[in-house]
């Protein structure tokens, strides 16, 4: 990439400066499954290793900055693009400002900025392309910026196109964590509508995924997050109880809405966290049955065969309740021992977090940041113990 020499407002056109380094209670239903290009998705793995990923950090670097999550660098090196919650980037300057160009394929996408490690309130990004302010009124000197999206996948996707240093230059990024923790699961992972009330009608406007569980925990364990998750998704079938786009089908993606570009699983974290169920049994659909367990088997060994040493912690929470949590409970619990039985022994159900209670009710009965963050210091805990953290 090639940086002009310093101006007033250098605006720093973006290239690859690098490629990869080394009605009950459930889950809202996603208007926009039909933007989905179909996908076979995973095949059955067989839980053999097939991959030999590095351990953290192994960032993507690309347009001077390191990113978080999943990001495609290849379909338009100039121009990287991103969608699953959560994901964005890291950038480092030396001047007073920082402002980036995003172009938003949605109706419109919300993003959290931290600027020197203090978070900065939330703003959202209508559909199109514009410049967005991220820090200003910075003292001179050397500064870190931080971009997550709070919005979730199937709602659009987000393209870097420009940084704007104030009175200053972009520099190499900080390097990133050496622990990571992928997570995957559904509209509770997304966080959505997880700042909303009971009476909201409409969620997308209040999900933070700042403020689930997985990001709570990642920041008091020092750990990136990689979020692969989907409002209305489950196992096998969906909140709406078709079975297209479940999350197993999702699972390789770079981009949540766009098949054909598979993830390269370069980085193995060390934990992966499960939170799929909900939406195989919620709304009156009762036992999704020996399939769910099956394909959640699949995807168990999908997992390992890309993450040999991973850590995997399976949990359904905390929507479900009575003979819903105690019917998908079983069958998580079944896949799981099936896999201890067949020598993995780095694989767990933890069920150590209650069902959720009404005061911690937020838009669509999802929870609270609250409950959230009651979730993230149960795991946090669990992590700790299994991981030596």
């Amino acid at each position: 990439m090639k940086i002009k020499t310093p101006t007033r407002n250098m605006s720093i056109r973006l290239a690859a400066v690098a490629a990869t380094l080394a009605a009950g209670a459930g889950c809202a239903s996603d208007p926009n499954y039909g933007n989905m290009t179909p996908d076979a998705g995973p095949g059955t793995d067989t839980g053999t290793p097939s991959n030999n990923p590095v351990p953290p950090p192994a960032p993507v670097m690309a347009a001077g900055v390191r990113w978080v999550g999943r990001v495609d660098v290849t379909s338009n090196p100039d121009q990287p693009r991103f969608a699953w919650s959560g994901t964005g980037f890291v950038a480092r300057f030396n001047g007073t400002s920082l402002a980036a160009q995003l172009s938003v394929s949605g109706a419109s996408e919300i993003f959290k900025a931290v600027v020197d490690g203090t978070p900065q309130a939330a703003f959202t990004a209508p559909s199109g392309q514009a410049m967005y302010m991220l820090a200003s009124g910075l003292t001179a000197g050397v500064h870190t910026v931080e971009v997550y999206r709070q919005t979730e996948g199937p709602q659009g996707e987000t393209r870097l196109t420009g940084l704007t240093v104030g009175d200053g230059a972009l520099m190499d990024p900080p390097a990133g964590p050496d622990r990571l923790i992928e997570v995957i699961g559904d509209s509770i992972t997304c966080g959505y509508g997880d700042l909303g009330t009971l009476a909201d009608s409409d969620c997308y406007p209040t999900e933070s995924h700042w403020d689930t569980y997985e990001a709570i925990a990642g920041r008091a364990l020092g750990a990136e997050v990689s979020t692969i998750a989907a409002s209305g998704r489950g196992i096998i079938r969906n909140y709406g109880g078709d079975t297209s786009g479940t999350m197993p089908m999702l699972y390789d993606r770079t981009i949540t809405n766009v098949g054909g570009i598979a993830w390269d699983f370069h980085v193995e974290p060390q934990a992966v966290i499960i939170n799929l169920g909900t939406n195989d049994i919620s709304n009156g659909k009762g036992d999704p049955g020996d399939a769910f367990r099956d394909t959640y088997i699949t995807l168990l060994q999908t997992i390992r065969g890309e993450y040999p040493h991973t850590y995997i912690v399976c949990i359904i929470a905390p929507l479900l309740n009575g003979g819903d949590l105690s019917t998908i409970s079983g069958h998580i619990r079944d896949a799981v021992a099936a896999r201890n039985a067949a020598g993995d022994s780095n694989v767990e159900f933890f069920s150590s977090i209650p069902a959720q209670t009404s005061d911690k009710y937020a838009c669509q009965y999802h929870p609270n940041v609250a409950e959230n963050m009651m979730m993230a210091d149960l795991l946090v805990a669990e992590l700790k113990s299994k991981l030596g953290w």
